[in-house]
């Protein structure tokens, strides 16, 4: 791969990886609530999905194009809807008095990533547009997405930071937050559903 492409893939992982996206704000809000204490099996929860997304691409950039199209088009109203339920529940959130009894899972954060058609776009735009043409064989792609993976947790983690910056803050002005936060999360569902 030339440096020039390289660059430029670099460029726009980051850029998509780093923006507000449904993984990002939901792990900067459950760390602005719990902290990270709690909030880490859900951050493990996003990561881990982020990973088996990365392979399911893979795999079906792969081999198996034709499977994946159909699937793409099912998932892109399945998570806007998902991404609206999430919205409302985070407007309608309160900051915990009591962080003991606080949640936040793993299984959201898996089940996130898996309807997040943002990142099915991104990893597949990825893969056709500057992996595949440089990397010819399956463990080489699997490889470069172990990379890819770790830029997308690196930015979840970022804003899971942020989020326990935030806390303080938070408490004083949740309401706010939370709707800034859910009107990201409807742009998102909206952004899917018309695209």
């Amino acid at each position: 791969m030339p440096i020039s492409v390289f660059v430029t893939m670099l460029g726009y992982m980051l850029v998509c990886s780093f923006t507000p996206g449904p993984g990002n704000i939901l792990a900067l809000n459950t760390t602005t609530q719990f902290g990270w204490q709690k909030g880490r099996r859900l951050i493990l929860g996003i990561c881990a999905g982020y990973s088996g997304v990365q392979l399911l691409c893979t795999l079906a950039v792969y081999g198996l194009n034709a499977f994946l199209l159909p699937v793409l088009a099912v998932l892109k109203y399945i998570g806007s809807i998902y991404l609206l339920w999430l919205a409302i529940h985070m407007f309608r959130s309160k900051p915990q008095k009591d962080k003991k009894d606080g949640q936040a899972s793993f299984r959201v954060g898996f089940l996130l990533q898996f309807v997040n058609i943002k990142i099915y776009f991104y990893i597949m735009t990825l893969l056709m547009v500057y992996l595949v043409p440089y990397i010819s064989t399956l463990p080489g792609l699997l490889l470069a997405g172990a990379g890819v993976v770790s830029i997308g947790c690196l930015a979840c983690l970022t804003w899971a930071f942020l989020g326990i910056k935030m806390q303080r803050i938070y408490e004083k002005y949740f309401q706010p937050i939370n709707s800034i936060l859910s009107l990201f999360l409807l742009y998102c569902a909206w952004d899917i559903i018309k695209g």
